[in-house]
């Protein structure tokens, strides 16, 4: 037993050095292509310093890391396993009586506790920051100047126009023309004195405005009159209102279950959000996952055919995932399958397939 034991630590420090070796190599290039990236955007825009590149860069890290996580375990995992196969280090293993399981085992318990640290410490930091991306690029890069919030009252948007600043509230939206009830909209002078107000049933978005109905207007000097139609106009689009919306990567594990439920009560389709939530409760076996892969190329490496059988295999695993998730993904957000099945389903593949070749080749 106490063999077992320091043979099990051996082989999860092994892995930890190559985790940490990874991931740092990852930061650094991760880094240097997207501070390229930011520059080429930038380009021509006399007001995005070098300094404001490189926060941007910094505040996107974590989620750029929190996306690219699954390959650096399966990369780490690989090399590790690698490294102690051509030291025939896994052959005095399994000579002392170790099995495959027993060796794979301290790495599958590191990586289901970095999973788990991902999606309770990593993921609520890179949405933090992520917000703060968005909204350094939405002044600096995008131009914007319209503005959504989604509240459990119901959204909220602000638009700047070149003489007046419009706020409108809806408590309820329904329809793919986006028809919003308990309508509230309050006009203002840029520099924030109050024009008027106008409380309505509701009103519809037509190209070029807000075709409000059953209106009650408020002037500045406290006038009403009633209107059965109002015309507000608006350079907002269905498509860019429901892209102003926090997307999943800005909204922390943690506050995604409320965020949809407050999506569901104001109209608007979760689906994205869903499948994110789905998606990072399925990050630790994912994870386990990633390391059964690695496990079926690095395993069996000899020193002649393992480097190029390692790499061959790593990368067209990686390539296959990759893929097969964004297919998986997009078929989800389509609700042409359910989002638990296309959200779970890449890491369930992942690790049955881990399972079943590591089962053909070790026990027959």
């Amino acid at each position: 037993m106490l063999f077992q034991t320091v043979i099990a630590r051996y082989f999860a420090r092994q892995y930890l050095i190559w985790l940490f070796g990874v991931f740092a190599v990852f930061v650094f290039l991760i880094g240097i292509f997207d501070i390229v990236e930011l520059l080429r955007r930038a380009s021509g825009k006399q007001d995005v310093t070098m300094g404001i590149v490189l926060q941007m860069s910094a505040l996107k890290m974590p989620l750029l890391i929190q996306d690219l996580a699954p390959f650096i375990i399966l990369i780490s995992a690989m090399l590790a396993f690698w490294r102690m196969a051509k030291a025939n280090e896994l052959v005095i293993a399994r000579s002392a009586g170790l099995s495959p399981w027993q060796i794979i085992g301290p790495v599958i318990s590191i990586a289901l506790i970095a999973g788990v640290v991902q999606i309770c410490l990593l993921n609520p930091l890179a949405a933090r920051l992520n917000a703060q991306f968005e909204r350094i690029e939405t002044e600096y890069l995008r131009r914007q100047d319209s503005q959504l919030a989604l509240a459990a009252s119901g959204f909220w948007l602000r638009q700047t126009n070149e003489d007046e600043v419009v706020v409108l509230h809806g408590g309820k939206v329904s329809g793919d023309e986006l028809e919003v009830t308990g309508v509230l909209v309050l006009i203002m002078g840029r520099d924030g004195a109050f024009l008027s107000r106008i409380d309505a049933e509701s009103a519809h978005l037509t190209p070029g405005s807000w075709q409000i109905r059953n209106a009650w207007v408020k002037d500045a000097e406290g006038r009403r009159s009633f209107t059965e139609a109002y015309d507000l106009p608006t350079d907002m689009t269905v498509e860019k209102i429901r892209e102003s919306f926090a997307s999943a990567d800005t909204i922390s594990f943690w506050d995604l279950p409320g965020f949809i439920d407050t999506l569901r009560a104001s109209g608007f389709s979760a689906i994205e959000h869903r499948l994110r939530l789905h998606s990072l409760l399925s990050t630790p076996l994912l994870f386990c996952a990633m390391v059964l892969a690695a496990a079926i190329f690095s395993l069996r490496a000899n020193r002649r055919s393992g480097a190029a059988y390692m790499i061959v295999g790593g990368i067209s695993i990686g390539f296959v995932f990759f893929f097969v998730t964004r297919i998986v993904n997009a078929i989800g957000l389509s609700t042409e399958i359910p989002v638990f099945l296309a959200a779970w389903s890449p890491a369930v593949a992942m690790a049955l397939f881990g399972l079943t070749t590591l089962l053909h080749l070790e026990d027959g």
